[in-house]
């Protein structure tokens, strides 16, 4: 478990996340729950707990019937024992896959919040992204309170250079005439307008980019939900595979 201690600057208010992982195994669960229980017995500040509990708290958050985890009453019995709230998830019902071709699907993820904390977030929910890499689906924890707009500014970009378009728009920029009274004036003023024009072409580039990304992770979602109730096509695998791929050729470019 990792405790953070973190003030809001907007609100002007502290308040404290416990970010959590528990093994698969169970054999160490009591000590996990137990010290799950002392965190939230002992907090005398808003707080939320997140992470991957391992544990399932409703039969209907696993896609196959099997049952409930054994430690899943305990599990609950702290929920209830210190009123924590689990913020409802946009997206799907699962967290989690083995990613077989007949997948067993869980939700083992979530986050779970006092209600001084809801009191400050009262809209917050939760929605997951697509499975690229881990067999978890990332949550993004959504408090709809407003951002402040960012001045766009200039950055060069090492994967520019992989851009067919980039060199010879270098070539174009930097060959158009300049007059200057001396090479040092002349090489500021193309190293200005070089600035000037890849700032915006960079930042157009960059909204392509996150626009087809985008993209490509509702489709992936809207399969990761068909895949709840259904079993995928072969074609239907073939295109996740591809669109895993893609995507995560798109990262490896924005990083």
């Amino acid at each position: 478990m990792l405790q953070l201690d973190l003030w809001d600057k907007q609100l002007k208010q502290r308040w404290n996340f416990l970010n959590v992982y528990d093994a698969a195994q169970s054999e160490n669960k009591n000590e996990f729950l137990a010290e799950l229980a002392r965190f939230c017995s002992k907090i005398n500040q808003p707080y939320l707990v997140g992470g991957d509990f391992n544990i399932i708290r409703f039969a209907s958050d696993k896609n196959k019937p099997s049952g409930v985890h054994k430690h899943t009453d305990l599990f609950n019995n702290i929920i209830s024992t210190y009123d924590l709230i689990d913020i409802h998830l946009v997206g799907g019902r699962y967290t989690w896959s083995n990613n077989h071709e007949n997948p067993t699907l869980e939700r083992l993820d979530r986050i779970l919040i006092s209600k001084q904390w809801e009191d400050l977030f009262p809209s917050a929910f939760i929605y997951k992204l697509p499975r690229e890499v881990s067999d978890h689906n990332p949550l993004i924890l959504a408090t709809q309170t407003s951002k402040p707009v960012s001045k766009l500014s200039f950055r060069f970009e090492l994967s520019w250079i992989k851009d067919k378009e980039f060199k010879p728009l270098v070539d174009k920029i930097w060959n158009k005439p300049c007059h200057a009274s001396s090479a040092l004036e002349r090489i500021q003023s193309k190293l200005k307008r070089f600035k000037q024009f890849f700032k915006g072409w960079g930042f157009n580039r960059q909204g392509q980019q996150r626009k087809k990304k985008k993209e490509m992770q509702e489709e992936l979602l809207v399969l990761e939900q068909f895949e709840e109730e259904n079993n995928l096509s072969t074609d239907q695998m073939l295109r996740k595979s591809w669109l895993i791929s893609e995507s995560l050729k798109l990262s490896e470019e924005e990083e």
